[in-house]
């Protein structure tokens, strides 16, 4: 991914990041989801095709 000018860096995405991150945790675990399943979720999300839809497959677990 080609870098953003200076202008359009936020230099707290990382932190941003982190919070709607944990909050989705957050947000699986109390929808009844094992830590386990929400790795397992989180790792159909990063294997998808960079500008395609997110569709995630029932867990086999």
């Amino acid at each position: 991914m080609p870098a953003r000018p200076p202008h359009m860096e936020n230099p707290d995405k990382y932190e941003i990041a982190t919070e709607v991150l944990s909050s989705t945790i957050r947000v699986l675990q109390a929808a009844g989801f094992h830590e386990k399943e929400v790795l397992q979720l989180f790792g159909q999300v990063a294997a998808k095709r960079e500008r395609a839809p997110v569709y995630l497959e029932p867990l086999g677990v």
